[in-house]
């Protein structure tokens, strides 16, 4: 009744808040239902907080309002003039809450923090023309940071083997400024987007590197007096990952929009209609790949990041490749995966290219080299049936010889058979075909001078849209947008394997005689393995305790030799386990298994290569080899601790700790009796159950 009460004194319905809490952090919010929290924070981190078409938003503002939603708790971003001024005036008690500080040793002392809603990795930035191209170069150089930004004191820490003179800046455009000046030679600061503002507000400068060993951690840090405001404020994110991530997307989606300088037209069309048709033609792996409704490969992958990165919504449509270009010219399919052609400008808006890779002549290993496409005169080529290269060698060529194919699978075996010479394809594509087909004997022969770039052709009725792809496309890292989509489409199958495997199994069948000739010998042997392991599960079963897999007392008293037992020194632990009794008694026997189960798995753990027996119900005895006294004291207070951190759940909910009074005794060679080593760390296992005992009845007085 209480929390209930509490969740409706906050001033929210118990059915709007997700977010649970405990009845101590529900308390506090009735308390502090009525005042105002302010939140610091750097005012130039990005997509967190920014300025967009005369209005204040993005990651921080929205996560605000979630949080007075689920909370009812208000909170509200805090005048100020950046980082330093944030940091400043919390330490001094006039803001109540600081977003994106980084937890240290220093500020542990007199700050606490919750969990990181984000982590953004630190960016490193210099000038394009300046010897600064590595985080390495910054050696010996003047580098700029924000001032009071923990990135100060830890890149020392990550990279020792850098030395550099630290020069620092109120607020980010400072020091970019004094960056292009040449008054610094890098400067460091943490990136989440950013970055790229950074670089179209600063044009002359370059992205060196981003440290993800070192991440501006996104916490919500409060004084310590102030705890348990950030305690429910950690409970919040801990609850609503989910839609902070959703949060965060669709901030960084409006932030692009920003740092894109997209025009009132195109934003026009991102918020009317914002979705766009795709069509894919036939496979033309690992580019394009239709599956499912999916467009997967390399360009389903950067037409993917080219719609989260701005909030373009693709549906994708499939269908022959005349097919899908009859749909873009009638305007009903807006984008096309297509190489750029005089013919096709006419009703295709082109884009940045996706890939700037030019495409290279093919040919067997023992094939001329070429220079371009006019070493090909004369020779038999193979083209793609519909590709621009028929085009381009009719015009380049006096004497062109070309043989038209249905696919590269086609042309590839036509260069291996000998009937091409050669064939001009992507070397991405080409490289997907030779290495998952096996080819190891075609290889490349030349380059081309053409254009031969990948591209998306954008229908000239989609005109804003062509105009915002060519925007987002250069922030798009192609090389990881190659590799995610070169996974998401068929492996081919290994021609080279195949043709490996009918040897193999050629050879398979030429072993078949001799082993009809082996069979008769190998039922022999296997019915004597058979007894055999007849006996010895027959052994195992009598030897074994079932329960713990431990030796049982049969293996014990018919099994060991008391004498020479093992290596010297030796140690024998005994071991008494503790309410096994009661446990059998509340729950049943089933529980009492699982604690004698729990128990022997700790024992296992902690001594893996010891003799473990299981001599009675609840008794246990552990053999160990070459150990000392001090050690086997150390094993005892580690296996103490490891069975404090192994209870579990009783079925009425109550902890259940497997746990045992304990003895010890050393063994220091064969010359000591076994039975003596038993019975002295049996007594002191006595000793031990004794002391228990007596703590626990003088905690009970005490209660």
């Amino acid at each position: 009744m209480l929390v209930v009460l509490a969740a409706w004194c906050v001033g929210v319905a118990s059915a709007a808040v997700p977010v649970q809490l405990s009845a101590e952090q529900h308390s506090w919010l009735v308390a502090h239902r009525d005042k105002t929290y302010t939140v610091g924070f750097d005012p130039h981190a990005g997509s967190d907080y920014f300025e967009f078409r005369g209005l204040r938003t993005g990651l921080l503002p929205e996560l605000l309002k979630d949080i007075q939603s689920q909370l009812g708790l208000k909170v509200v971003p805090a005048d100020i003039k950046g980082w330093d001024d944030a940091y400043t005036r919390f330490l001094r008690g006039d803001i109540d809450l600081l977003y994106g500080a980084n937890p240290t040793p220093e500020r542990e002392r007199t700050m606490w923090f919750t969990r990181p809603l984000l982590k953004y990795p630190y960016t490193v930035f210099a000038g394009k023309d300046s010897p600064v191209q590595t985080l390495g170069d910054l050696d010996g150089r003047k580098v700029g940071f924000i001032r009071n930004d923990f990135v100060i004191q830890q890149l020392p820490k990550e990279f020792p083997n850098i030395h550099i003179e630290t020069v620092e800046f109120d607020a980010q455009d400072a020091g970019l400024h004094a960056l292009e000046m040449g008054q610094i030679d890098g400067f460091v600061t943490a990136g989440g987007g950013v970055e790229y503002e950074f670089l179209y507000t600063h044009p002359k400068l370059g992205l060196v590197a981003q440290l993800r060993a070192i991440t501006s951690d996104m916490t919500m840090a409060v004084l310590k007096e102030r705890q348990m405001l950030g305690s429910i404020l950690d409970s919040y994110m801990a609850q609503r990952e989910l839609e902070i991530l959703a949060l965060k997307d669709k901030a960084q989606s409006i932030y692009n929009r920003k740092i894109l300088r997209l025009s009132e037209a195109e934003l026009r069309w991102l918020e009317q209609k914002g979705t766009a048709v795709v069509g894919v033609a036939e496979d033309y792996l690992p580019f394009d790949h239709y599956s499912n409704g999916e467009y997967r490969g390399i360009a389903g992958e950067m037409l993917k990041r080219v719609g989260d990165t701005v909030g373009i919504r693709f549906k994708v449509v499939s269908g022959t490749f005349a097919d899908i270009m009859d749909q873009a010219r009638a305007g009903t399919v807006h984008v096309v995966d297509m190489a750029k052609t005089e013919d096709r400008l006419k009703d295709f808006i082109f884009p940045h290219a996706i890939s700037t890779e030019r495409d290279i002549i093919v040919g067997l290993k023992n094939s001329p080299p070429v220079q371009d496409v006019y070493d090909l005169d004369g020779q038999r080529v193979a083209v793609i049936d519909g590709f621009w290269h028929e085009e381009y060698l009719r015009k380049n060529l006096k004497n062109p010889q070309i043989v038209t194919t249905e696919d590269i699978m086609e042309s590839l075996r036509l260069v291996r058979d000998g009937k091409v010479a050669y064939m001009i394809e992507n070397p991405t594509v080409v490289e997907f075909y030779i290495n998952g087909l096996g080819y190891s004997d075609v290889v490349k022969r030349g380059n081309t001078s053409k254009d031969s770039f990948v591209y998306f052709g954008v229908s000239r009725k989609q005109p804003e849209l062509a105009s915002i792809m060519d925007k987002v496309i250069p922030l798009i890292k192609f090389e990881e947008a190659k590799y995610a989509g070169i996974q998401s489409v068929p492996t081919l199958r290994n021609e080279t394997n195949m043709q490996l495997l009918k040897l193999v199994g050629a050879l398979g069948l030429a072993l078949v005689a001799i082993v009809l000739v082996v069979i008769a010998v190998v039922r022999k042997l296997v019915a004597q393995k058979a007894a055999t392991q007849f006996l010895t599960e027959r052994e195992h079963l009598l030897y074994t305790d079932t329960l713990t897999g431990f030796y049982n007392r049969n293996y014990f008293s018919q099994k060991v030799d008391p004498q020479p037992l093992g290596v010297y020194p030796q140690a024998v632990v005994v071991a008494d386990l503790n309410n096994l009794k009661h446990v059998n008694d509340v729950y049943g026997h089933a529980a009492g298994d699982t604690l004698l189960v729990r128990f022997a798995d700790q024992v296992r753990a902690q001594w893996p290569q010891g003799a473990c027996f299981r001599i009675g119900g609840d008794e246990f005895l552990i053999v160990l080899a070459n150990s000392s006294e001090e050690q086997v004291l150390v094993d005892l207070e580690a296996f103490r601790l490891r069975c404090q951190g192994a209870s579990y759940a009783a079925p009425d909910g109550n902890p259940i700790e497997p746990s045992a009074a304990m003895g010890y005794a050393l063994r220091a060679s064969a010359d000591t009796s076994l039975d003596k080593c038993i019975a002295e760390a049996d007594a002191r296992m006595y000793q031990a159950k004794a002391q228990m005992k007596k703590r626990r009845a003088e905690d009970a007085l005490r209660a």
